[in-house]
């Protein structure tokens, strides 16, 4: 009976040990399902200077490596930043004195969030709202400084595929457009446009 109580012994303990590195020893278990989490793009809102065309936006963007077909809607108006104003840098009197009105008359005139102010060579681009366009204290400033207030034109690239339904690009290659777009002269802004039903 001794030999039969050692067998039973060792198998006992193999059992353990075997529970043991069990409840120890977590094996690789893929939980999860594989989920693309790549950011997709439908399109861009691009925001040209005043008087920029139709065709000279469909020129600028032939400049360009879209690697996607797409359609343009020219002058779209979903975007709030219209109107603008162009100063050169060196014309801190006018700055001056459209922040000290605004301060005086508490208005907001300008959207002044770094976001909102583009610099194009010698000059910044200033995105005006839609109080100041109305504002007479702020017009004065703007003739007394011989400065025009200039509308914006936005333009909306829709990515499509050849049958001109929706289509997506991954958002590495939107910002290298919106990279590109935004050295251009003619463009003050590039925003991306997200696919949020993914």
């Amino acid at each position: 009976m001794g030999k039969i109580s050692t067998e039973l012994a060792i198998f006992v303990i193999f059992l353990i040990l075997v529970v043991l590195w069990g409840l120890f020893i977590k094996t690789p278990v893929d939980k999860e399902p594989t989920v693309n989490n790549e950011l997709k793009v439908c399109g861009i809102y691009v925001q040209f200077e005043n008087g920029t065309s139709d065709y000279e936006v469909e020129t600028i963007l032939e400049n360009y490596n879209m690697t996607v077909n797409y359609s343009i809607e020219y002058n779209n108006r979903n975007m709030a930043d219209d109107c603008y104003i162009m100063l050169d840098k060196d014309e801190r009197d006018v700055r001056r004195e459209l922040s000290e009105e605004m301060k005086e008359e508490n208005q907001d005139w300008m959207v002044s969030s770094p976001s909102h102010v583009v610099r194009k060579g010698d000059y910044y681009v200033i995105m005006v709202s839609e109080q100041a366009i109305n504002d007479e204290t702020f017009l004065a400033i703007l003739e007394k400084y011989d400065i025009r207030l200039k509308k914006s034109v936005w333009c909306y690239i829709r990515f499509e595929k050849p049958d001109g339904t929706r289509y997506w690009i991954p958002e590495e290659d939107a910002i290298r457009i919106k990279n590109e777009l935004e050295n251009n002269e003619s463009v003050f802004s590039v925003h991306i446009g997200y696919i949020y039903d993914q």
